[in-house]
């Protein structure tokens, strides 16, 4: 029987081990230590003896998503900038959170569980030991990929609405990043956003980094993302020749690879909780 409250307690800590990456994303330690190479994922050196390596829950997220990439066919180097560059997915993970989901936060934390109050009703059951993971079509985000090079986030699955932000180069071995990212209304009125809503109202949606913002970020960081090696550039002309083409790739697509960030995050959110079985070494082997 799972101990829900335990897992739940641990995660509140908010700190993960290489061994939590693994077992819940499928990841290999070894794809995990080449993502903190590659300045795609975080980590600091654990407290006590041997100093353990540790990540926070944004970062386990991303390496869900990453991994999500990268058993698609992409390779980290790709995947990573990817999964970073994902617009507004800050609030993506915020919603997707056992913590913002299950319990009440207008409430003290309990001094026997050292938890907050569940809520009665979660107004999702993602994290439901009695219900499977299923996608959720109009409620996942999707990123899209046509024909092998431009790359999107549909934001509703039910809707036409696709955001590019950015394309595959050199065989599909390099990401480079579109600036400046469409505006927030791309994703306003979709259910993520009415969840975030319900969930503690609109002023989550302050909870979105700086850097993230459409008019800020790219000013404030351009140096920073040289410094680590990302490339972008900026394609907002309706007359830029990139642009005309992704148009058209997305119209009439000769094939489209398409990834479920927000049911990868559920599930590796899920296997680490123990709502759903960890992954076996070889079964993250079998997944590279």
């Amino acid at each position: 029987m799972v101990d829900l409250d335990d897992a739940l307690r641990r995660y509140r800590q908010d700190r993960f081990s290489d061994g939590d990456v693994a077992s819940s994303t499928s990841l290999s330690v070894r794809a995990w230590r080449e993502l903190i190479k590659l300045k795609a994922v975080r980590t600091e050196a654990g407290r006590g003896p041997g100093r353990v390596r540790i990540c926070d829950r944004t970062n386990l997220k991303r390496s869900a998503v990453i991994s999500a990439l990268h058993q698609a066919g992409f390779s980290l180097a790709v995947a990573g900038p990817i999964a970073l560059f994902l617009p507004y997915h800050t609030l993506l993970y915020e919603v997707c959170d056992p913590i913002t989901i299950l319990f009440d936060y207008s409430t003290e934390i309990d001094s026997r569980s050292g938890l907050p109050r569940r809520v009665k009703r979660p107004i999702v059951d993602w994290f439901d030991p009695l219900k499977p993971a299923n996608a959720e079509p109009g409620v996942d985000w999707l990123i899209e990929i046509f024909d092998g090079r431009f790359v999107g986030v549909r934001y509703d699955s039910g809707k036409d609405a696709l955001t590019i932000f950015g394309d595959l180069r050199q065989q599909a071995t390099r990401f480079v990043a579109w600036l400046p990212f469409q505006p927030r209304n791309q994703f306003a009125g979709g259910a993520i956003q009415r969840i975030a809503r319900e969930l503690r109202g609109p002023g989550l949606i302050g909870i979105i980094a700086e850097w993230e913002d459409p008019t800020k970020w790219a000013k404030k960081s351009i140096k920073e993302l040289h410094r680590l090696g990302y490339h972008f550039e900026h394609h907002k002309a309706k007359t830029d020749p990139l642009s005309i083409a992704a148009e058209a790739a997305v119209r009439s697509p000769v094939f489209k690879t398409t990834i479920n960030p927000t049911l990868a995050i559920r599930k590796a959110l899920r296997r680490y909780l123990g709502i759903e079985p960890v992954l076996t070494k070889p079964e993250i082997e079998k997944s590279r």
